[in-house]
């Protein structure tokens, strides 16, 4: 910790004290004002920022291991690597893993949730060859492992976005305060609140949540969706200038997202910036339709185009007028 005038430097570090290598390290620049006030934050960003990284390495330790003498818990790890991954192929390779370990251990909830989880998001991301089935056994996997734990905010999360892919998006919320009741670290409880709150057409509410989920975990790989969620919710209040900097973000993690693109198009065309929404929609015609070989996931806006109607038809618009070919 380093001290200038009314700023504190803090700079963190995690590393594997028994392989002796390094995991993740950031830095904090805040004013110095209120020194608990600033426990609590460095506290709350570095439980929300290890997170993703714990997984990834947890996962790749179970990879590594092989096949053979697996435990349910490697399985699950093992999934967890394939889910972050995020497309088709992995996301079912996911789904199988965390299937074989609810057969091995019926009484492990996190295969359970992780179940629910890969479900959803199979769904969410049109990779889903029967989605009424699979939303089916996302919730009844989500809630039998909230009931082998109900103190696990992370099944309260994988419930939440269940409910959301089924269009109960009041159910969504509820969960997503649940998790944040039991864990309001959990930067995920927090983003899929804000997603909830935006299908449910709550634009405003949707981006204080939004921001301080993609705070608490500045590196999740799925951030392209979350950072393109808060774009859209400052198109949809107004406020396109912001809009465009959440659509940039989103294309930093996933530069082929088409669903960014759109994003950044419409946001660009709202602030009369023609030939930069032209240049977008010239990159949408170049990529491939999200879900064309399952390696890029959907805009997953089923759910805000049934209860928004006029959002959607907003954003159909605006893209048919910078002449974006049809997804």
């Amino acid at each position: 910790m380093r001290k200038s005038a009314r700023r504190v430097r803090i700079s963190s570090q995690l590393a594997d004290a028994v392989a002796g290598t390094h995991i993740w390290a950031d830095r904090y620049d805040l004013e110095l004002k209120d020194i608990f006030a600033i426990q609590d934050e460095i506290t709350e960003r570095v439980a929300g920022a290890i997170e993703p990284e714990l997984l990834k390495r947890e996962g790749l330790r179970a990879m590594s291991r092989g096949m053979k003498s697996l435990t349910a818990w490697d399985l699950v790890r093992q999934g967890t690597w394939q889910f972050h991954q995020i497309t088709k192929p992995t996301h079912i390779c996911a789904r199988k893993l965390f299937r074989q370990a609810v057969q091995l251990d019926p009484q492990l909830p996190e295969a359970y949730i992780w179940l629910g989880r890969a479900n959803e998001s199979i769904v969410g991301y049109g990779w889903s060859e029967n989605p009424a089935a699979d939303l089916r056994e996302a919730v009844q996997s989500c809630l039998k492992g909230i009931k082998l734990d109900d103190k696990d905010s992370y099944g309260h999360y994988a419930l939440a976005m269940s409910y959301l892919f089924c269009g109960d998006l009041e159910q969504s919320i509820q969960a997503c305060e649940t998790a944040l009741g039991l864990s309001p670290t959990f930067a995920l409880a927090h983003l899929g609140l804000g997603l909830a709150r935006l299908y449910a057409g709550d634009a405003a509410g949707a981006i204080a949540p939004l921001e301080r989920g993609l705070r608490l975990n500045p590196f999740d790989p799925q951030n392209f969706l979350w950072f393109r969620t808060l774009s859209l919710a400052h198109y949809f209040t107004g406020d396109a200038a912001k809009g465009v900097h959440g659509a940039i973000k989103a294309l930093q993690v996933r530069p082929t997202w088409r669903p960014g693109v759109e994003a950044l198009a419409v946001c660009h065309l709202a602030l009369g910036n023609i030939d930069e929404a032209r240049r977008c929609a010239d990159k949408i015609g170049q990529l491939a339709p999200p879900d064309s070989y399952g390696l890029e996931p959907s805009d997953g806006l089923e759910q805000l185009r049934i209860r928004n109607p006029h959002w959607g038809l907003h954003m159909d618009q605006a893209l048919k007028a910078v002449g974006a070919p049809r997804g």
